[in-house]
């Protein structure tokens, strides 16, 4: 058996980390920016639940969905982190002697979320590798095909 490395899950899951590369940035940039990628975050999530077709094909748009949940997962990770590292060393008495530089919070950031994402990852990725999309997707446009109306019970989608 020939082993596809364009589904293995150690190498996709390392679109966690670099999808999360722009989210360090905007995280330690502004809080604007943070949020507003979180937001662009949640959009991905919306995509997929709507299907709408993000890029071309259903096993990519599988893993867009697991890279976006991944990368919600490492985020909240990370706040609980550093919640946890205020809770033991306590609040900020004063300056410092040497604060940490800004590469250093960035790469810092950026491992605080990353690992736990790129954990996430690898695992959603096994589960998705053992599912057959065809026959979900099959399944799917099925049941949308007999679903009768989208309103209230006195409308149609055939006439009004």
């Amino acid at each position: 058996m020939a082993v596809n490395i364009y589904r293995n899950p150690f190498i996709l899951g390392l679109w966690a980390p670099t999808y999360l590369l722009v989210g360090t940035v905007a995280i330690t940039n502004d809080f604007l920016m943070g949020a507003m990628f979180i937001m662009a975050t949640l959009a991905l999530l919306g995509a997929y639940v709507t299907e709408f077709p993000i890029v071309s094909g259903l096993y990519p748009n599988e893993v867009v969905h697991k890279v976006a949940v991944s990368s919600l997962l490492g985020i909240v990770f990370g706040l609980v982190l550093w919640a946890l590292s205020l809770l033991v060393t306590g609040p900020e008495q004063g300056a410092d002697s040497a604060p940490p530089s800004t590469a250093g919070k960035f790469l810092v950031t950026w491992m605080a979320i990353s690992l736990p994402a790129y954990l996430a990852m690898v695992y959603m990725i096994r589960g998705l590798n053992k599912r057959d999309l065809e026959e979900e997707h099959r399944i799917r446009t099925e049941k949308k095909k007999n679903r009768k109306g989208g309103g209230p019970p006195i409308m149609n989608r055939d006439r009004f």
